[in-house]
């Protein structure tokens, strides 16, 4: 059995959460469809946004239920945590990531991605998210925040 990172083993991150104006779902094979629409969708503006990224070229809707598939286990694990980003109305907004570092437990990278035409606040996200970092239930960790995606 895979044990959980040591930084989260006695952490209880939500499965859900609120986050400002941003709701917070963790990623699951059920996202599969939408998520998948949501990237390729998004593709263009992803990758501009990161030169040198070549994801999600390649992708399909089989691959990406590996992918999340392997994000449900994680996130039970405790290993590393991906959420749904949501509008009040249900709107896939994009994904969030928090990877804590494998080989230690001084350090966490934070991802997210918009989905293109995403209508979000997104220096209060980033405030937002910063903020709940910074609390509980999280541990004390360097959280470097990376967008991926503007």
């Amino acid at each position: 059995m895979i044990r959980p990172h040591p930084a989260f083993a006695k952490s209880a991150i939500p499965t859900d959460h609120d986050l400002g104006a941003v709701r917070l779902k963790a990623l699951s094979v059920e996202d599969n469809d939408r998520d998948f629409r949501a990237i390729m969708d998004s593709a263009d503006e992803i990758k501009a946004a990161n030169p040198g990224l070549t994801w999600p070229d390649g992708l399909t809707p089989d691959k990406n239920l590996i992918d999340l598939a392997w994000h449900q286990t994680e996130f039970r694990r405790r290993r590393s945590f991906a959420w749904v980003m949501e509008a009040e109305d249900g709107a896939y907004l994009g994904c969030l990531y928090v990877y804590p570092e494998l080989g230690g437990m001084e350090r966490a990278d934070v991802y997210w991605w918009w989905r293109t035409g995403a209508a979000v606040d997104r220096g209060a996200f980033r405030e937002d998210l910063t903020q709940w970092l910074a609390g509980e239930p999280w541990p004390r960790l360097d959280y470097r925040i990376l967008e991926r995606a503007t």
